[in-house]
């Protein structure tokens, strides 16, 4: 089903200025980044639930692990290529609204799951709901804003993930606590739920109420390339972009992917370097690590979108010179924050480097989308999404690889942290850098192009 465009101009042309001024792309923006935050907090809450659930199910830790990671991922990644089809060619607010609401009602179906089959479908139904969220939020905000303003929008919605990840921690605890001392509680057509089921039925509530208000935003006008003239709107035209750009596509890709590996290894192994080594409580643990996130992602995020967007005086392609300059400016952190003898030293250098790592993301996503096609927007999003997902995931792995096989001791995290995070940082910086020349060329010719257009 194609989308018809119901804002065309007499010329065939969408009225792109509609949709670039005034408070709307900020209002999107706002309520797409509101999003973003339920979506880490939907995603993550059930960290904070693991003891509860094994114990009513009688679960192994495997199959704990299960609905932590295979049950959302397994899912999220199938679906997202099709849901970037879908964006390229759907109205985009409705799609996510839909989105919503399907992963809110999923969330809402865990507090209700009497078995670990039925609580494992609907984590996989949330995973399916949330493949919804990148591919459409990258391609709305990249049509609602100027160029030269996409850093910090990008910047600004990603940080509403950062802020939920690090409500996760905070608010998901009070929740949790306080549900938890009322007891088991009745609801109607619900019947008799458990304070870890209740957590998750209340926390699907928002995310409905969201989606109804999703669902009436406009939808804006899709800015149209001279590419569409030339290639064939849709999988020949995503070829043909692919194919003439392969090797930057690549690298940029990869450094994406790597960038990410640093931030989940670091930010997957923080509590237990806190706990093992230091030997925080983990109530201590939840509400440091949650307000260091709550600082330190959302400034390197917009502090970065920022200065990214000012550098592009420059160039665009000075977009990728921060991301690799931030990187190799945390090297140095991510060395020596594991073996601070002072636990209060090592979350500072933490939290510097949490920073650093937290540029690239909001940074590079906008170098990305600066030279992407409009009308193969959400598919290029999904693929690109896929393979920094896929990459990233490796982080905690490979962290706890080297923890258990090269540093088999109590404290030999720390040792793994300080092996692998600085070299993944140096080797996503050098990607970056290799980045820099196809595509300032590129940027080059189709900024001339548009200036030549205008």
């Amino acid at each position: 089903m194609s989308e018809t465009p119901t804002n065309s101009a007499p010329d065939g042309k969408e009225p792109e200025e509609k949709s670039q001024s005034g408070l709307y792309p900020w209002l999107l923006l706002c309520l797409l980044s509101l999003t973003y935050l339920l979506s880490s907090l939907d995603r993550i809450v059930i960290n904070l639930l693991v003891e509860p659930i094994k114990a009513d199910f009688g679960l192994t830790d495997t199959q704990i692990s299960i609905l932590q990671g295979p049950a959302f991922i397994a899912v999220f990644a199938i679906a997202i290529i099709p849901m970037g089809i879908f964006v390229d060619r759907m109205n985009r607010t409705r799609l996510l609204a839909i989105g919503l609401g399907f992963w809110s009602i999923a969330t809402g179906l865990c507090g209700v799951a009497g078995s670990f089959v039925s609580l494992a479908f609907a984590r996989a139904g949330v995973g399916l709901g949330e493949s919804t969220l990148n591919p459409s939020g990258y391609s709305l905000i990249s049509d609602a804003f100027d160029k030269k303003r996409l850093g910090l929008a990008l910047g600004i919605f990603i940080m509403g993930g950062a802020v939920g990840a690090g409500l996760a921690f905070i608010l998901g605890g009070v929740v949790i606590g306080e549900v938890s001392r009322h007891g088991d509680v009745t609801l109607p057509f619900l019947g008799v739920l458990r304070p870890w089921q209740l957590t998750f039925v209340i926390l699907a509530v928002p995310g409905i109420i969201l989606a109804a208000v999703l669902s009436f935003l406009p939808n804006p006008a899709r800015k149209k390339s001279p590419e569409a003239a030339s290639d064939r709107p849709g999988e020949g035209m995503l070829k043909a972009f692919y194919r003439r750009n392969k090797g930057l596509l690549t690298l940029h890709h990869l450094a994406m992917g790597t960038s990410n590996m640093v931030q989940l290894g670091m930010i997957s192994w923080i509590a237990a370097l806190l706990g093992r080594v230091y030997g925080w409580e983990s109530s201590d643990i939840g509400l440091v690590v949650g307000l260091m996130m709550l600082v330190a992602l959302p400034a390197g995020l917009i502090g970065g979108g920022y200065v990214g967007d000012f550098l592009t005086r420059f160039g665009a392609h000075m977009r990728l010179l921060l991301c690799a300059l931030s990187l190799l400016a945390g090297i140095a952190g991510a060395i020596f924050y594991p073996v601070m003898a002072d636990p209060w030293l090592m979350i500072a250098l933490f939290g510097v480097t949490t920073f650093l790592a937290a540029i690239p993301p909001g940074v590079g996503n906008a170098a990305l989308h600066h030279v992407v096609p409009g009308e193969i927007r959400g598919r290029v999003s999904s693929i690109y999404y896929l393979v920094v997902l896929v990459i990233g995931m490796a982080g905690p792995t490979v962290v706890a690889l080297v923890s258990d096989y090269i540093f088999p001791s109590e404290t030999g995290l720390r040792y793994a942290l300080q092996t692998v995070i600085p070299l993944v940082m140096l080797v996503s910086a050098l990607l970056f850098l290799a980045c820099i020349a196809p595509y300032r060329a590129l940027a080059e010719r189709l900024d001339a192009r548009d200036q030549a257009l205008q």
